[in-house]
């Protein structure tokens, strides 16, 4: 995709997104693409490599963090099989839910708005996962 703030913004007129961000998972592990001034601007490549790295069952006793905050994993399915997703939640009174989805070479990261259900989050992850290797 070359239009990334296109892509991006496309991505953000679904009700559901509040944040989004595209990380590469070459050389460099840094953010391709994000909504300006979003949490996601600041994931760290060393974040991403954690999160894509093969260290996964611990994810679900330590959680991860995500542009320095931490979040639980609720369901690790990130390198199993077709799904490709994990799911986790950040904690405290403004909790909300992410998907991260996972492409031959990219991360994909997206929040809910509060109050919005990881499965939305899914259906919408997996179209983009499908939409990126296309």
């Amino acid at each position: 995709i070359h239009d990334w703030k296109y892509y991006i913004n496309s991505i953000l007129t679904d009700r559901n997104v509040d944040d989004v961000a595209i990380a590469g998972l070459s050389d460099n592990k840094y953010v391709w693409a994000a909504k300006p001034e979003g949490l996601f601007t600041a994931i760290l490549p060393r974040e991403v490599a954690l999160i894509a790295g093969q260290d996964w069952k611990m994810f679900l006793l330590t959680g991860i963090t995500v542009a320095s905050k931490k979040f639980s994993v609720i369901r690790d399915n990130l390198l199993v099989g077709e799904d490709n997703m994990m799911d986790a939640r950040s904690k405290g009174s403004d909790s909300r839910a992410i998907c991260i989805g996972k492409t031959p070479k990219a991360l994909i990261f997206l929040m809910g708005k509060k109050g919005v259900h990881r499965g939305a989050l899914n259906q919408k992850v997996h179209d983009m996962i499908v939409g990126m290797k296309a």
